[in-house]
């Protein structure tokens, strides 16, 4: 009884800690990433934007009228600091894979390819993971939705990297309702839809569990539902770390018909409208996660990161393209193109300054900062301010996003895209929209301040589907492909100017060749 006691006594006084204007105790850190979420498809971020959506033709779908609702995400990013410039890798594995190392893509030989298609990203498992080091300093470390990640080796699954739990999906995609995998084989020219195994896991630490219990739900309500009971049983006396991954608005096409016919009526388009309906749905669980972090009286004392992983796919011959905008900006998931990285994405922190609470971060930043950012986070130690531990070397993400929250307009100077240093295996070169689609062989995409260039074996890459506009015009240098662009002058990526800023390509191919010499001799996918 007097244990019960002073446990409730500890618990009554962290409640009243936790509304100091400065954390005593380690934060709590709730990560919500959407799956394939579009520049073009959340309110905090494409109404700022909306003037400029005449731009781009490819994206003409977005407009005033054609946004989902979510107002939701747009309280939350309205109160922190909305992150305009952080990028992530252009489909889903190598995100996750950078996310959960703190390390470009390149380096883990991630780069195009996805764990279901390719075993071998079991190679990233000699890289300790993040959830492995929060797991280590005292956290509660819970996991929900899609893991992506590998789970057919040893060592693998998401509770053998750190996860006292996870509730989910191992694969990249799945039925919403009956939670099994999916494929799109080409056959007579079109895409076939063509279901596999069941996928839908309830492990801990000590046991790995098939659930065929929720199958007829929805996946992202399951997703919140699970997501606020471990919030609802969680001890305080214990930070928590909650990764919610959900697997919306990500194909296949599956809303929940209630939501679409009673929410975006604003939206004209079929598709459009029940792409919304994901949206939608993705956005009222935010909300009641939100909710239940009140109802505990977490928030105070709770960091919260919402981004996406990619763009929204845009090319209307691939199986996964579902009615997504990135407007105004070009292209999207597949593409290095501002379209296929530019994350949608927010911060909310109860420590947030007068100043930087409420705006919008022009910082140049890499998902990678926001692995630095949590590791720092729960670093962290009654009596000191919240950012003031060093981020450890070894990794690739720095300070620049606690930079950031903390008022900085600048970030990063160079940023790593993508590099592929050597030959890759012919197997990697498996079409993601059609037969006809292939990516390039020894390529590199590197930004560097206002200049973002494309260099290597481009010219088949800018043929095939997976892009959906003509590339502008190439200019030969070192006597492969290159394309320049000035992104303050043209950040829809529009003119080609290599030929005119000839010096600048060059410096840019040196740190190219710099970041080489740490390319893996052998890639993953």
């Amino acid at each position: 009884m007097c244990c019960v006691m002073l446990r409730c006594l500890i618990q009554l006084c962290l409640v009243f800690a936790l509304s100091w204007t400065h954390p005593t105790y380690r934060p709590n850190v709730v990560l919500v990433i959407a799956d394939d979420l579009g520049w073009g498809d959340a309110g905090f971020t494409s109404k700022p934007n909306n003037q400029n959506n005449n731009n781009n033709q490819n994206n003409n779908i977005n407009n005033n009228e054609d946004i989902p609702e979510t107002p939701n995400l747009d309280r939350a990013a309205k109160e922190g600091l909305i992150l305009e410039n952080l990028y992530t890798q252009a489909a889903c594995t190598p995100t996750r894979g950078s996310l959960m190392t703190g390390k470009y893509a390149f380096r883990l030989g991630q780069l195009f390819g996805t764990s279901v298609m390719w075993p071998g990203v079991r190679k990233s498992s000699s890289y300790r993971f993040l959830s492995e080091d929060l797991s280590e300093s005292g956290y509660k470390v819970h996991g929900i939705g899609k893991w992506h990640l590998g789970h057919e080796g040893v060592g693998m699954k998401p509770t053998e990297r750190g996860f006292h739990s996870y509730y989910g999906i191992y694969n990249g995609m799945g039925t919403h309702y009956s939670h099994r995998q999916v494929s799109y084989p080409w056959r007579n020219g079109r895409w076939h839809e063509q279901l596999g195994n069941h996928d839908f896991h309830y492990d801990n630490s000590s046991t790995f569990r098939e659930t065929r219990d929720d199958v007829g739900h929805h996946s992202t309500d399951l997703f919140t539902r699970a997501a606020v009971r471990r919030i609802q049983e969680h001890d305080i006396v214990d930070p928590l770390f909650l990764l919610v991954a959900y697997t919306a608005p990500h194909c296949p096409l599956q809303p929940d018909e209630e939501i679409t016919k009673t929410r975006n009526k604003h939206i004209t388009s079929p598709a459009r409208r029940r792409y919304a309906a994901m949206v939608t749905q993705m956005d009222d669980g935010f909300g009641a996660i939100i909710s239940a972090l009140d109802k505990r009286n977490m928030r105070n004392n709770t960091v919260v990161i919402f981004l996406s992983d990619n763009g929204a796919a845009r090319v209307e011959s691939c199986w996964d393209y579902v009615g997504g905008s990135n407007a105004p900006y070009r292209d999207g998931k597949f593409t290095f193109f501002e379209g296929g990285i530019k994350s949608a994405a927010f911060v909310w922190s109860p420590w947030l300054k007068e100043g930087v609470k409420g705006t919008r971060s022009k910082a140049l930043l890499h998902v990678v900062d926001v692995y630095s950012l949590i590791l720092t986070l729960s670093r962290h130690r009654g009596g000191e301010e919240l950012f003031h531990n060093k981020v450890s070397k070894g990794h690739d993400g720095g300070r620049f996003l606690i930079n950031a929250l903390q008022g900085d307009q600048i970030g990063r100077e160079t940023l790593v895209h993508n590099l592929v240093s050597t030959s890759l295996p012919s197997n990697r070169l498996t079409p993601y929209c059609s037969p006809i689609t292939a990516q390039p062989d020894n390529y590199a995409v590197i930004r560097h301040h206002n200049f973002k260039l494309f260099h290597g074996s481009l010219h088949k890459w800018c043929h095939s589907d997976v892009v959906s506009e003509r590339c502008p015009e190439m200019v030969d240098v070192k006597g492969r492909g290159a394309m320049l662009f000035d992104l303050d002058h043209d950040p829809y990526e529009r003119v080609n100017v290599a030929g005119r800023f000839k010096e600048v390509v060059l410096r840019l191919i040196e740190i190219i060749e710099e970041y080489s010499k740490d390319a893996p001799s052998e890639w993953v996918v």
